[in-house]
Formats: C-alpha cells, sequence, structure tokens
C-alpha cells in the first residue's frame, strides 16, 4: 500500500521542472564528454586511444565521487579492433 500525495498545479510544476533541469543537465554532461573524446582523438590521432584515456578520467571521476558505481564499471572489460 502506497500513499501518493493528490497531484497539484504546483506540483507538476516543479516536477517538470525538476526533470527539464535534469535533462539539460544530462545534455550538458553528455556534450562535454564527447568534447573529451574528441579532444583526446585530436591529441592522440587514435579512436580507440581517445576512448581509453577518457574511460580512465571516467573512472578517476567516479571513485571520487560514486565508489559502488566505479567498483561495478570497473568490473566492465572493453574489448574492440580498429
Amino acid at each position: 500500500m502506497t500513499s501518493k500525495k493528490p497531484s497539484t498545479y504546483w506540483g507538476e510544476a516543479i516536477e517538470a521542472g525538476d526533470a527539464r533541469r535534469k535533462q539539460e543537465q544530462l545534455d550538458v554532461a553528455r556534450n562535454v564528454i564527447l568534447a573529451g573524446i574528441e579532444m583526446a582523438f585530436l591529441v592522440s590521432g587514435s579512436g580507440l586511444a581517445a576512448l581509453h584515456e577518457t574511460e580512465t578520467a571516467m573512472g578517476a571521476f567516479l571513485a571520487a565521487h560514486n565508489a559502488p558505481l566505479a567498483a561495478e564499471i570497473a568490473a566492465i572489460k572493453t574489448e574492440g579492433t580498429a
């Protein structure tokens, strides 16, 4: 049995604003990551090296800010050929 607050205009407006801000933050984060990959590619000249550098940077960021997620990602092995 879950109790849910009745929906109100202001509650819905706040939730819509929160969802919009979260989506904007995700869009900015995606663009920053893509810019980082592009910069690493320009410096290294290799797409795989760029992805590796980006993966290393994200690993360090996650380790500093979200240890459980970092451990989960560390368990993922990436493989590929170019």
